[in-house]
């Protein structure tokens, strides 16, 4: 199995691909793995309660962050490539300075929609009073997190891999773990979710500083004067907007038909299977990064040679994702435990969403590839198809079962677009994404 893992790699062209970007995985790999210790000392410490409410809030954020954020932490890569070259950084900071405009915008009009909405429509939506007060503070946040995602793409752009997987891991989860401790120690465990959302604010400050350093060492006084309208930026960012609100969506609906049937607590334990399911995503995700660009060169010259890398990709991730799936499923109450012994309650959420994502990574890259080639629209109305399906499970379901209701709808969805997507590019381009 060995020597033929290794094939696999050397076939994606391959090991080279894979020293060129191990540091970025190692980095990568220890931001999950600090993700679970914090997570380990929330949960083991903290009451469930609470934890529930951190794992609303941050769901919350990430959903109507989707639409403060507009696609800039993606197009930014786009622009980079476009204003590569010393004479033209200073365009390149122009785009950077709309975005950071269009986020502020962006922020307000929701911070005031949602400070507008009356308490009376967040209590029926969720049955108490505190997750209104919830989504108000996270809409208050909203920029600072909005920022902390753009700067953190925009080191990318300059190649800058390293402080942007520091940022996206570890630096995104050091000041939160540091405050968690501080609470701890002054028993004050009442205010973790404004520690969580204070962290953004310390991360957009601190990464914003090292952004303005970028901009006096690379920008020089004489450079072509290049004027990018709002228009192009907007062109840019919306279709990218549009698909990133359908996974934000994919991952938050669950969350919040759960907490209209039930409670914190239940929450707690089901956004802590949520994140062991992170591993599974983290490889599928890991691989499909390293053989993006080359997909995109294939798919304009060489389809065959294009339907080898996708074969040898999708199965480099099926050889890894079965090892993990493996290992959860077998060790998955322990694993568990180590959270709480309450929280061993999540485990058949947790088998649960082991096979579905398991099954949904046989397909291995889908969106990668529509990313790559240019099919952006299609990925949106089959993430379109997907939401509707979930929300319309999770309705059926979490009211009669529970956490394993939401884990079914989660999985189900996730299976239902990626076979829905190869299936489409089969039809389309005669490519293969599914293991075969």
């Amino acid at each position: 199995m060995r020597n033929g893992f290794k094939n696999q790699l050397s076939k994606l062209g391959g090991l080279s691909v894979l020293r060129g970007g191990f540091e970025v995985l190692i980095l990568r790999v220890c931001g999950v793995l600090f993700l679970f210790g914090i997570t380990v000392f929330l949960t083991n410490f903290y009451p469930a309660e609470e934890v529930g409410a951190y794992e609303f809030t941050r769901s919350a954020l990430f959903l109507i962050g989707g639409f403060t954020i507009l696609g800039t932490d993606q197009s930014i890569l786009f622009f980079s490539g476009r204003f590569s070259k010393k004479e033209q950084l200073g365009a390149l900071f122009k785009v950077y300075f709309k975005m950071v405009l269009l986020l502020l915008a962006g922020s307000i009009v929701l911070l005031i929609l949602a400070w507008n909405i009356p308490d009376s429509v967040y209590e029926s939506i969720f049955n108490d009073e505190t997750s209104g007060t919830l989504i108000l503070k996270a809409a208050a946040c909203l920029f600072f997190y909005a920022i902390t995602l753009l700067n953190t793409e925009f080191f990318r752009g300059f190649a800058l891999h390293q402080k942007s997987e520091l940022y996206r891991g570890i630096f995104k989860q050091l000041p939160f773990g540091l405050g968690l401790l501080i609470l701890f120690l002054l028993r004050e465990q009442q205010y973790v979710v404004e520690v969580f959302l204070l962290s953004y604010f310390v991360l957009a400050i601190i990464s914003s500083i090292e952004v303005f350093f970028q901009y006096k060492k690379r920008v020089q006084r004489h450079v072509q004067n290049l004027q990018i309208p709002i228009k192009t930026v907007l062109k840019a960012t919306i279709p990218i907007a549009i698909s990133a609100l359908g996974f934000y969506l994919l991952i938050s609906i669950d969350v919040f038909f759960l907490k209209h049937y039930t409670d914190f607590e239940t929450l707690a334990y089901y956004g802590t299977s949520i994140k062991i399911i992170f591993l599974i995503s983290t490889v599928v995700n890991t691989i499909s990064s390293f053989i993006a660009v080359k997909i995109a060169n294939l798919y304009a010259i060489d389809r065959q040679k294009l339907q080898a890398l996708v074969k040898n990709g999708v199965r480099v991730i099926v050889i890894l994702t079965t090892v993990l799936s493996v290992f959860l499923m077998l060790f998955s109450k322990p694993i568990l435990h180590i959270f709480g012994n309450a929280y061993e309650q999540a485990n058949s959420a947790l088998l649960i969403l082991i096979f579905g994502h398991f099954l949904s990574s046989l397909f291995g890259i889908t969106q990668v590839y529509l990313n790559m080639t240019k099919k952006q629209v299609a990925l949106q109305y089959i993430l379109i198809f997907a939401v509707l399906l979930n929300a319309l499970l999770n309705f059926l379901l979490i009211s009669e079962y529970g956490m394993e209701g939401a884990a079914i709808a989660s999985a189900l969805s996730v299976i239902f677009w990626n076979l829905l997507a190869a299936f489409w590019v089969y039809k389309k381009d005669n490519i293969k994404l599914f293991l075969h």
